[in-house]
């Protein structure tokens, strides 16, 4: 599998970082294409010497996966520039951008005109470079051997959801914006912790830890939160003080009224 990356931010410099880390792919395998002259020097200061090349044009010939990683308003921009060199029947098409629609990347692919290509939108977090991403997958007019391609190089990446269009928004806000939600949480309860006394750093691996222990309660026993919550609260214990003191600053509604702006 020949893949290449257009932009080499966060997303696109994880997708490229992680592909090899997990070994899914070698940098025989990849080229990247961005503007930026110091894109090789980012890479190879973490020991990954990638093929890098500014035209977008030329860095998509002979990819079987084509990944668009740059911001949404540039994604018109991108896609006009590949349009006339990509081959429809060979090549699909992975947009990470987030918001813009399989109708909008269509349009901008002329495929009234030119003919349809397949098509991919992908919304990952930054969690994808260790291979920990959670990626939600939707597909336009895909093939058999494109879709196993997608699945081989995302479930390197991590957990991957399909799902239609039309959930694309509602994930995006509980991943690739919800680790930046869950980091806040962590960071707050952080602050907690020196505020009772702690050590700053000590306060961030309990934190940590207490996290990874709420997982695997919830992975290990398949119940809710909820069933947790009422496992180590008592009535005029400490937790549920904590909990109700939470709930009266409006803990819950918060993060639902985060979720929902997200929109």
């Amino acid at each position: 599998m020949k893949i290449t990356v257009i932009g080499a931010g966060n997303i696109g410099g994880a997708i490229v970082e992680g592909s090899i880390r997990q070994g899914i792919l070698t940098t025989n395998d990849i080229v990247v294409a961005d503007p930026h002259p110091d894109v090789r020097a980012k890479f190879i200061h973490k020991d990954i010497d990638v093929n890098h090349v500014h035209d977008n044009a030329v860095a998509v010939k002979g990819a079987d996966l084509i990944i668009v990683a740059v911001k949404p308003w540039l994604v018109e921009k991108v896609m006009g520039e590949i349009s006339e060199v990509i081959n429809r029947n060979e090549q699909a098409i992975v947009s990470i951008a987030a918001g813009v629609t399989f109708a909008q990347i269509r349009q901008y692919l002329s495929v009234d005109e030119k003919g349809e290509t397949e098509l991919y939108r992908i919304i990952p977090n930054t969690a994808i470079s260790l291979g920990k991403s959670v990626s939600f997958i939707a597909k336009h007019n895909t093939s058999a051997r494109h879709d196993e391609q997608v699945r081989r190089l995302f479930e390197a990446l991590g957990e991957i959801f399909y799902v239609p269009e039309h959930e694309m928004t509602a994930c995006t806000a509980l991943s690739s914006a919800g680790i930046a939600y869950a980091l806040r949480y962590i960071d707050a309860a952080m602050r907690g912790g020196e505020a009772l006394g702690l050590n700053k750093d000590i306060s961030l691996q309990i934190v940590m830890r207490t996290i990874e222990g709420a997982i695997a309660l919830l992975e290990a026993n398949g119940t809710s939160p909820q069933a947790e919550i009422d496992r180590v609260t008592t009535p005029g214990g400490v937790t549920l003080k904590g909990l109700d003191k939470m709930e009266n600053g409006g803990f819950s509604q918060s993060v639902i009224d985060g979720l929902l702006a997200t929109k």
